[in-house]
């Protein structure tokens, strides 16, 4: 069924200029300092809260870093990112290109995907657009994407941001940094990200309740798919209720969650 044109679900954003590198770490989740022409990263945009305001895939290219994030999400981050370059010599801009779901890597450029698969960037209207495959294949590889529903929502560690290599806790300060380090060095978070499947529509940014908890909120739907006959997703929730989530507080409709518990 690959490639697939995924305009309209991903955007690229280009960052350049010889600030770019150092305006970079202080902004995102990552050590923008380990990127080259050869590798990516999966990295997050924070607000003061240490709570994501868009995760994406970074990578160098040449003499620019280009970011791949929910295309609904472009506009807001790039204004956001244009707050805090004061002086420094950094130039950020919408690339009108099309970005593309693939198992074939071109010579240019190629973001490195779970099982061979990778996001390219091309001029050409490659494939056809299927936003139903490259939802599954985030669910069924456990990749958190950040929507307009959901930003501002987590925090990296409730996404597993810490298992992806999506943080870095040695590279020093951004925005956020400190309560993400609190809830690394003082102990296990208590919400992670897991896979479920329902029979039961529901939409990403729904709260999730449990009884074990007087059906108080326990999680929130992260990403959702529908499949012939049920839905799969992903959604972070309080480690110690994974037995036990509904959708409703009358305890209809449940989420069976396929991840074990830890």
């Amino acid at each position: 069924m690959l490639p697939i044109l995924l305009n309209n679900t991903l955007g690229a954003i280009s960052i350049s200029g010889i600030d770019a590198t150092t305006f970079l770490q202080g902004q995102f989740t990552n050590d923008v300092r380990l990127l080259d022409q050869n590798n990516s990263q999966l990295s997050a945009n924070l607000n003061n809260k240490g709570r994501i305001f868009a995760s994406f895939w970074l990578k160098k290219n040449e003499d620019s870093y280009i970011l791949i994030t929910t295309d609904a999400l472009i506009e807001k981050l790039i204004t956001r990112l244009k707050m805090y370059v004061l002086r420094a010599k950094v130039t950020i801009e919408k690339l009108n290109t099309n970005v593309v779901f693939t198992n074939n890597p071109q010579d240019k450029f190629n973001i490195e995907l779970p099982n061979k698969h990778y996001l390219i960037l091309t001029d050409q209207n490659i494939g056809k657009t299927d936003n139903t495959t490259w939802k599954s294949f985030l669910i069924n590889n456990m990749i958190p994407q950040i929507y307009p529903e959901t930003q501002e929502q987590l925090i990296p560690q409730h996404v597993n941001f810490d298992e992806f290599n999506g943080l870095n806790f040695k590279k020093g300060c951004y925005i956020g940094q400190e309560i993400v380090a609190r809830m690394h060095y003082l102990g296990h978070s208590k919400r992670k990200m897991y896979q479920f499947m329902s029979n039961t529509e529901a939409k990403i940014g729904q709260m999730v309740v449990s009884p074990k908890l007087n059906n108080q909120e326990v999680g929130i739907i992260v990403d959702i798919v529908k499949r012939e006959v049920n839905y799969i997703g992903l959604v972070t929730l309080q480690t110690d209720c994974c037995d036990s989530v509904y959708l409703d507080k009358e305890n209809q409709k449940p989420l069976l969650i396929e991840t074990l518990c830890l």
